[in-house]
């Protein structure tokens, strides 16, 4: 886990550097030399779908996804961990649906062969963001999941950081 830990953040913040600097630069080529590479657009575009489906994970990971926690503020702590442990397995239904039609998408996209119009790349690569993403996510909430079960984590509505012990 620690691994996935690593190139998960290792990913999204080199993503976010990328994402930075070809922006800055592009700002600087827009309004001091009139110039405005096309691409540049599109790959920020593909970055930012990259870190969010990435970033989605990380933030299971870590258990800081948002969540409305009024009715948990009346409950008792049973209550509380039963809620959330219901909330985890619909999430994990919800990500199996999303891991299963968007792998179906990128399937798609790869017998396709249909092209980023400004960078050239394969789609595929752009959507394979989608089931990774999902797939870590998953991962991360069966992990977190048990952990809530035996209240060896905190819960929802509580303080963040749940998962990050493993």
């Amino acid at each position: 886990m620690k691994t996935i830990k690593r190139i998960e953040e290792i990913f999204i913040a080199t993503c976010l550097i990328i994402a930075t600097v070809i922006l800055s630069i592009n700002v600087v080529l827009r309004y001091g030399f009139a110039a405005n590479p096309s691409w540049v657009e599109e790959l920020v575009r593909y970055l930012m779908i990259a870190i969010t489906f990435i970033g989605s994970a990380v933030c299971f990971r870590k258990g800081t996804h948002i969540c409305v926690d009024f009715i948990l503020t009346f409950t008792n702590k049973k209550t509380t961990r039963i809620l959330n442990i219901a909330v985890h397995i619909l999430t994990l239904f919800f990500l199996t649906v999303l891991t299963f039609y968007s792998s179906y998408l990128v399937i798609l996209t790869f017998q396709s062969g249909q092209l980023a119009p400004a960078l050239g790349i394969p789609f595929f690569f752009i959507y394979l963001a989608i089931p990774i993403g999902t797939i870590l996510s998953i991962i991360h909430l069966i992990v977190a999941t048990p952990r809530i079960w035996k209240g060896e984590a905190e819960v929802a509505g509580s303080t963040p950081e749940v998962m990050e012990e493993s």
